[in-house]
């Protein structure tokens, strides 16, 4: 009965879809092959600005380049950004890339990601890429009667609000 409940936990482990972190940028090589379909040119937007945003590798180091008509800065240029190496990669039960995160530095603007996300569609023919701009907390009240003796009472709490900057790309 333990190795049936131990065979069973396996197969669910191995069975189910799993993020791999990456270190030092670079795709392992029993996931490289998958990656590799993702390397070309796509067209699209960011944030409104039409671009090109380009997946090339250098071995198994994938790089992250967006150039548009302002430069090569996926935010404003004068922020003097840049998309550094991969950082994670989520792998579906089948096999499938379906995102990737890879590390962003805002250069000299105030903005809070520090990581850029790529989801792609089934076909690796579409990227939606996504980058967090500023974390937003709202203070949100209600009144609720909790004990009838003391009256309505006011409850608070504190909720946290991501504004992401989008874009899309396609092949």
């Amino acid at each position: 009965m333990k190795r049936f409940v131990l065979l069973l936990l396996a197969t669910m482990a191995l069975a189910a879809c799993k993020t791999v972190k990456i270190e030092n940028g670079e795709v392992p090589d029993e996931y490289l092959s998958r990656a590799k379909k993702l390397e070309g040119v796509y067209s699209g937007s960011f944030e409104g600005r039409r671009g090109q945003l380009t997946i090339t590798f250098q071995g198994n180091k994938p790089v992250l380049l967006y150039k548009d008509a302002r430069g090569d800065s996926l935010v404003m240029p004068e922020c003097r950004s840049s998309m550094n190496d991969l950082k994670w990669v989520y792998v579906t039960r089948k096999g499938a890339v379906e995102s990737a995160g890879f590390y962003f530095d805002p250069g000299v603007c105030m903005i809070d990601g520090r990581e850029v996300v790529l989801s792609f569609a089934d076909d690796y023919n579409t990227i939606r890429v996504s980058l967090l701009d500023r974390r937003v907390y709202d203070r949100r009240c209600r009144w609720e009667v909790t004990d009838p003796r003391r009256g309505p009472q006011e409850i608070c709490e504190i909720v946290q609000r991501d504004m992401t900057l989008n874009g899309k790309f396609s092949r």
